[in-house]
């Protein structure tokens, strides 16, 4: 997708859709990534970490730091943990991985 943007066959209005909810994610519990976006050039990336499982209730859908995450999957729960980029300033989001989450 970016090769596309890059070359022109792609514009970025397509590729810079990130929502509100994970804009502000990305603003309020994001780390700072250690590259620039990839999109803008701009030093605002961010990564952020999204949780989704049935086990974890009314927090499968949101935003957490590691250690939220630990708390969560205590007592044996898990959840999917989403890893994902995303540049507050141009709308650019991608998911990095996605992983499994739980007691050990």
């Amino acid at each position: 997708m970016l090769r596309q943007f890059r070359e022109g066959q792609v514009s970025r209005e397509t590729i810079c859709d990130a929502d509100f909810l994970l804009v502000t994610a990305g603003h309020y519990h994001g780390e700072p990534a250690e590259y620039p976006c990839p999109v803008c050039g701009g030093d605002n990336l961010r990564i952020v970490l999204w949780v989704y499982g049935e086990q974890i209730g009314k927090a499968s859908g949101s935003a957490r730091n590691e250690e939220e995450i630990r708390k969560l999957v205590d007592n044996g729960r898990e959840c999917t943990v989403h890893t994902v980029e995303v540049c507050p300033d141009c709308k650019w989001n991608h998911l990095l991985k996605a992983e499994t989450a739980s007691a050990r």
